[in-house]
């Protein structure tokens, strides 16, 4: 009986190591499954960024075989703005539009839809230190917002036309979308036309100036003519009594 009794006894130990074994295998497969898993997913990664860097190194080539190549090698921020836009690095989430677009911003001035701009697309528009924006950056407003062209293209005319914003036109730099990533250089016919642009405002406001200085020697001339005027009045006056 006694016999019986360790035997029942093994066999309920042999059982339950063997429920132990099992479960321990069990969770090993899962771990190595996941492992799996993991490595898939890593090596995924491996192969997109492979293709990425295939890709930065093609166009870092067609960048430096063009005539713009001196003015990107002297920009870092044109360099890096390349890398980062086509390794996919910092790419900001565009917030939905919704499908009315935003009727509300109609009834803004060109001024306060400016103001707008600034502070819902900070990485474009930056009116203390602005940076070249995309050709037809117009189009894309529209499309994000709504509205009509004439009303875009007018509040957009008191940013570009500032001498702040033509300044910084130099052939090279970098373009920014909305979303400040890397939408082009500025060419060197097009920082000519700027700097054209800035120097015909200087020029304009060196006219208004010059005006402006006529306009007070000769406020100043009149009124010295009439004080002039006044005494000898007061004189003949004085020599009649």
């Amino acid at each position: 009986m006694a016999l019986e009794q360790k035997v029942d006894d093994l066999f309920d130990q042999l059982t339950s190591c063997a429920d132990l074994g099992l479960g321990a295998l069990g969770k090993a497969r899962e771990e190595v499954h996941q492992l799996r898993i993991r490595n898939q997913q890593l090596e995924a990664q491996v192969e997109e960024l492979e293709s990425k860097l295939a890709r930065l190194k093609e166009r870092v080539n067609t960048q430096l075989q063009g005539p713009e190549a001196h003015h990107l090698l002297n920009r870092p921020d044109a360099l890096m703005l390349l890398i980062r836009e086509t390794l996919g690095l910092d790419t900001p989430v565009s917030p939905p539009t919704p499908a009315e677009g935003y009727p509300e911003l109609e009834a803004l001035n060109p001024q306060q839809r400016l103001e707008h701009w600034v502070k819902s697309y900070p990485r474009a528009f930056m009116p203390g230190q602005p940076q070249p924006l995309k050709i037809g950056i117009h189009e894309d407003l529209q499309a994000a917002e709504g509205g009509e062209q004439k009303k875009i293209r007018r509040a957009l005319a008191g940013y570009v036309k500032l001498p702040r914003y033509l300044r910084c036109l130099k052939a090279g730099a970098v373009r920014l979308d909305l979303q400040g990533g890397n939408a082009g250089f500025v060419t060197e016919e097009e920082a000519r036309f700027a700097q054209e642009q800035l120097e015909q405002w200087e020029e304009q406001k060196k006219e208004k100036e010059n005006r402006r200085r006529q306009q007070e020697m000769e406020q100043k001339k009149r009124a010295e003519e009439e004080r002039m005027q006044s005494k000898l009045s007061q004189l003949l006056e004085m020599k009649k009594h």
